[in-house]
């Protein structure tokens, strides 16, 4: 039976180096589980990153709006499932609690084995420091510069405030009465704010990743 080996683990953990790394020693791809790395748009948001061996699950834009959790999910398994009567081996990479709770409730009727890695949560000082390191490179790349474009499509406002990062930086649109069109020009004093705010935010986060991973997958820890 071949296998299908899921690397999921908190934001900023290194899913993606973990998992291209087992993909180049088995010669395998890489399937991203997560919904928001679809939009071509939001690829510094995201943190999309893409090669010739990684798939995502659909190509979207924000104005084709929020991508339906069912939807996402139906993909998820029939790419994996393509997939893995092609190859012997697949790598399934991921951070989406919402997603891998879809695809963990199918796995009594998988037609494949199924491994995982869990990557560990470290201690909140250090995770911290990678988070804040993370979101000032994010920044730096354009990530405000896509905030405020995919706030000008007012029908998806609301699923542009749904997105973990966008959601902290709106909030603090917000609080300090700015136009999130007018993002790209705010001072540094404000980008090393918004540094913190996305940083802590993906921390809370991160917190229930690594309690709901370790409850779904860490039965089958490798």
């Amino acid at each position: 039976m071949n296998c299908v080996h899921l690397v999921v683990g908190p934001t900023g953990a290194g899913k993606t180096e973990v998992a291209t790394n087992i993909a180049d020693e088995h010669d395998a791809p890489v399937v991203v589980a997560d919904r928001i790395q679809c939009y071509l748009d939001l690829p510094v948001t995201s943190a999309r990153f893409d090669g010739p061996r990684r798939h995502h699950l659909d190509a979207r834009t924000v104005p084709d709006g929020d991508y339906p959790l069912h939807e996402a999910a139906h993909a998820l398994l029939r790419k994996v499932e393509s997939l893995s009567r092609r190859h012997d081996y697949v790598v399934v990479e991921g951070g989406s609690i919402s997603l891998l709770r879809r695809f963990a409730d199918c796995r009594g009727r998988f037609p494949f084995r199924l491994t995982s890695t869990v990557l560990p949560l470290v201690d909140e000082r250090t995770h911290l420091d990678r988070l804040r390191t993370r979101a000032a490179r994010m920044i730096a790349d354009g990530m405000l510069d896509e905030i405020a474009k995919a706030w000008q499509h007012r029908r998806q406002r609301s699923f542009v405030a749904s997105v973990n990062g966008p959601e902290a930086v709106l909030h603090w649109c917000i609080r300090t009465g700015l136009d999130p069109e007018d993002l790209p020009g705010i001072r540094e004093a404000d980008i090393a704010e918004l540094t913190e705010r996305i940083a802590v935010v993906h921390h809370e986060h991160s917190l229930e990743q690594h309690r709901v991973f370790t409850t779904l997958f860490g039965w089958n820890h490798d």
